[in-house]
């Protein structure tokens, strides 16, 4: 059996990559979103794993909230760039929530129950000219122990 955590990520990169976006964007799914800011001439969506957190909510009965984080980032030179990067952002963020996938995903996982996007988070790269975003994706899964 494949870890929930792995599979979803799997999935969610799959549609993305699958999927039509405002810009031409590298969809790759990694266990660690690493890349040098050189590289990012063009814009990068990374899909890793989160975590998982789980919670007793009936005499055996799990409910698991599973996380994938989404990384979209781009090395910008100008206004327009940034305007089509919160454009990206946006668009996969819809497509996150919408949930409208042709690919299969793992039994039990269904729409997101959140999704949060972070704009810059810390405010990190702005002196190398670097546009991010980090879009936290929950999936909620229902799970009895026999």
């Amino acid at each position: 059996m494949s870890s929930k955590l792995r599979t979803i990520a799997d999935s969610l990169a799959a549609g993305l990559a699958a999927a039509t976006l405002p810009i031409a964007a590298s969809v790759q799914r990694q266990n660690w979103a690493h890349i040098d800011v050189d590289q990012m001439a063009n814009p990068v969506v990374f899909v890793t794993p989160g975590g998982a957190d789980t919670t007793l909510i009936g005499r055996k009965v799990w409910q698991t909230d599973n996380t994938a984080l989404v990384f979209v980032g781009r090395r910008v030179a100008v206004d327009a760039d940034v305007n089509a990067m919160f454009d990206l952002a946006d668009e996969i963020y819809r497509l996150i929530r919408s949930h409208s996938w042709g690919n299969t995903w793992p039994s039990g996982i269904t729409y997101p129950v959140n999704v949060a996007i972070d704009i810059n988070p810390d405010d990190a790269l702005n002196e190398r000219n670097v546009w991010r975003a980090i879009i936290t994706a929950t999936y909620r899964e229902i799970s009895n122990d026999s």
